[in-house]
């Protein structure tokens, strides 16, 4: 199914086996001719980790696709700070009960073809994510939605069953054309490869070989980008990437912390080192019998030096892990429950039943503690994670048979274990409720490891429909307790966004990004290449 390719996109970055684009060393504008009075393109190559196989904000994931924001824009937008200010909508206001939102649009924003945006492109946007048939990985950020209306062609109003504070942030998600897509199946339309935005870009070329080229819209309603168009090039392979930074072929790109020191002064790229929510962790599989026992999960979270694995392998570039709210307002520490005690993690295993057998593995019931971890092979970091695991856990009599595969060869649902990569840098409700709510659990949703917790649930519904911050964040802390109590995950590290970036390039504005990186072309307007 084509939703089911596209998620494991997003969730953590799939390659494919393509023929990378050539490219020739040094400047990468195209060049003004001899006695031409054509002024140079400024041209901006981006060297992606996979390959985009769509584009349209209804079915990628909110926050994980950064060619979505450059052709379609929200209701709303971050700040440097993260916060959400009007985007498409210029202006607000919330019923004293916090039930309803009514949204003035601006009434200079136009779709490519010259059409306005309306308040019915509002409604139908939020009407399809909401509609199960669509199968979009964004329809839990919105179940609180009652009922879309429209007042006007520039207004728009949205009722709730409950209060839900993070609203307004989920609602930085793309609009899309009613005009267009009303009497399209939105799963199958040509209009994921052919869209038609709003924003500051659109659709120049796509390519037989994955690359994508966006050009300056002239019907933008913000300021006027400096760039005049955006390559969005397939360059899976690290290393690849870091040579293609070298030579000039691509202006952007993520590194590796094992690459900087091979970053020289006189080399025509700078690395930018950014502070990312973007956490790594080992997801357990709960369809395996093998993790039932939370003794288990505990004794592997104590068993793993979450310092020393910043220190070694990430180079200092990033940070511990020990939850999934750590960059954020509502976080709760949980260092204390889980930092490096190997003692107590034998000693929960003792008491949990198991012993060591002849060859040095734990057994139960005749059951071995042995299961797979799964990695996708392309990503050097979880590769070398997903090693350091078993190397710490093999002391405890824990046996992890390492699986690093292609991603084409991963089914992450059917995995006993998998090197596994989220993180929101806004609202706490984004990637909690969509990763541990035993709603979320089934076709295209995010509870990839069928994770139940019935206070989980009771604690992230609340948090999410209380519209107090103080109360919300209590609602949170207890989430996080019961989680280290009952874990879902292994958290390793928080890592930070290393960007190769050309010199010739500026403007770059420097905030926490999301998963992956995700958000670093946020304030793409400012940037210039000279």
């Amino acid at each position: 199914m084509q939703f089911k390719k596209a998620k494991a996109v997003f969730l953590s970055t799939m390659v494919s086996s393509i023929l990378l684009l050539s490219g020739c060393a040094g400047d990468n504008s195209v060049e003004k001719t001899e006695n031409s009075s054509t002024p140079t393109t400024k041209q901006l190559i981006y060297g992606m980790e996979s390959e985009i196989e769509q584009v349209n904000p209804v079915l990628d994931e909110a926050g994980h696709s950064e060619i979505d924001s450059l052709l379609f824009r929200g209701l709303t937008k971050p700040t440097v700070n993260n916060e959400m200010v009007g985007d498409l909508a210029a202006d607000w206001e919330i019923s004293p009960d916090q039930l309803t939102y009514t949204f003035t649009l601006r009434d200079d924003a136009k779709w490519e073809d010259g059409k306005p945006v309306t308040a019915e492109d509002v409604k139908f946007t939020l009407d399809k994510i909401l509609d199960p048939k669509a199968n979009t990985p964004n329809a839990g950020d919105f179940i609180e939605i009652k009922e879309v209306s429209v007042l006007n062609d520039n207004q728009v109003q949205i009722t709730l069953n409950n209060p839900f504070p993070p609203l307004l942030e989920k609602l930085k998600i793309g609009i899309v054309p009613k005009h267009i897509l009303q009497d399209e199946d939105i799963n199958n339309t040509d209009f994921n490869q052919k869209p038609v935005g709003n924003g500051p870009f659109k659709l120049k070329e796509w390519g037989n070989d994955h690359t994508i080229i966006i050009e300056r819209s002239d019907t933008y309603y913000g300021p006027r980008p400096k760039l005049d168009e955006i390559v969005f090039k397939p360059v899976p392979d690290v290393n690849t990437r870091a040579l293609q930074l070298k030579t000039g072929e691509i202006d952007l790109a993520l590194m590796e912390p094992n690459q900087l020191a091979s970053v020289k002064e006189a080399d025509n790229f700078t690395v930018n080192t950014m502070s990312t929510a973007d956490y790594r962790a080992v997801m357990y599989n709960f369809r395996n019998p093998l993790f039932k026992d939370a003794k288990v999960r505990q004794a592997m979270n104590l068993a793993i030096d979450r310092e020393a694995i910043v220190k070694g392998m990430l180079a200092g570039k990033g940070e511990a892990a020990y939850g999934p709210l750590q960059k954020s307002w509502a976080n709760a520490p949980q260092k204390d429950m889980y930092s490096y005690q190997p003692e107590k993690a034998n000693k929960l295993l003792e008491d949990a039943g198991w012993k060591k057998g002849s060859d040095g593995v734990l057994v139960k019931d005749g059951k071995r503690l042995e299961f797979d971890l799964v990695s996708p092979i392309s990503d050097p970091v979880r590769v070398a994670l997903a090693n350091v695991v078993a190397e710490q856990l093999k002391p405890l009599g824990i046996s992890v048979i390492l699986k690093p595969l292609d991603w084409s060869a991963i089914n992450i649902e059917e995995a006993d274990a998998f090197v596994i990569g989220w993180g929101s840098e806004f609202d706490p409700d984004d990637h909690t409720y969509r990763i541990f709510h035993s709603s979320q659990i089934g076709d295209g949703l995010y509870n990839l490891n069928a994770y139940q917790n019935t206070k989980v649930d009771q604690l992230l519904t609340e948090a999410r429909i209380n519209t107090d911050q103080d109360q919300r964040k209590k609602f949170y802390e207890q989430f996080q307790q019961e989680l280290a109590m009952d874990p879902a995950f292994n958290f390793l590290v928080y890592l930070d966004a290393l960007y190769g970036v050309n010199k010739k390039v500026s403007g770059i504005s420097t905030r926490t990004l999301g998963h992956h990186g995700f958000g670093v072309l946020w304030n793409i307007e400012e940037w210039d290449k000279q």
